[in-house]
């Protein structure tokens, strides 16, 4: 068979993540059946973890978000991942935190996520501009993304080429204007928008929605296609090429 189906996800924030957006999600995927299953990082949220967390987020501790992230992933099962900035907050301050006793503890975690990401055969990479994956068959490069800007697929395709991206929250779609083509796009979050609340001052908040994307890849000739499923701002409606889908 010459065309194959994919799916790919970004931006489940573990504790964070929207049961009605996993639930458009699992319905979608029932009568889509994808064989390729992409998540595209920010598995987990680890707001206690950032710069700048408050006492509050600190006292959330990390191992509910982890737990949740753990959830989702076994539920959705993906083939491949591309670890986010959230994700590398544990990492980060595993190899930088000033106090031993918070770095042992992070590396531990760290160390039980990539076994068990091996466990389980994922293909993966950590979050950095020069990482990436792809399909099996090719096709656009799969990244976590780094460029918050209002055309994020654009400024995407200008220093990765041909790509699908999570990390700005906002659908968004572009088609490169040179006799080659070329094409990116960039994925919305699946987590509870509302809930981010550490995003409230930032008017780029205005443009996230909740989506996820499917396509098809040609496994003789390269070609590939995708679409998004996006939920609409003012209803529950969620909205796809094919139509109308509720869950």
């Amino acid at each position: 068979m010459s065309w194959e189906k994919s799916i790919f996800v970004g931006c489940t924030h573990a504790d964070l993540l929207c049961p009605k957006a996993k639930s458009v999600l699992g319905q979608f995927m029932d009568e889509w059946k994808p064989k390729h299953r992409v998540h595209l990082g920010d598995v987990w949220d680890f707001r206690a973890l950032r710069n700048g967390a408050s006492p509050e987020e600190r006292a959330e501790g990390i191992s509910y978000d982890i737990n949740c992230g753990l959830e989702f992933r076994e539920w959705y099962k993906p083939q491949l991942l591309t670890m986010g900035n959230h994700d590398y907050r544990l990492w980060r301050q595993a190899e930088q935190h000033s106090q031993g006793v918070l770095a042992d503890l992070c590396r531990m975690k760290a160390n039980d996520l990539e076994d068990d990401i091996r466990k389980l055969k994922i293909q993966w990479v950590p979050w950095g501009v020069e990482n990436y994956l792809t399909l099996p068959m090719g096709g656009p490069k799969l990244i976590h993304g780094y460029r918050s800007t209002m055309y994020p697929a654009k400024a995407h395709h200008e220093n990765w080429g041909d790509c699908i991206l999570a990390h700005v929250h906002k659908p968004d779609k572009y088609e490169a204007r040179n006799i080659d083509g070329g094409k990116a796009f960039s994925v919305g979050t699946m987590a509870d928008i509302k809930k981010m609340t550490y995003a409230n001052n930032y008017p780029a908040k205005l443009g996230w929605r909740n989506s996820f994307l499917y396509g098809m890849h040609n496994t003789k000739t390269g070609a590939w296609q995708a679409w998004p499923v996006t939920k609409d701002k003012n209803t529950d409606n969620w909205m796809s090429p094919m139509g109308v889908i509720t869950p």
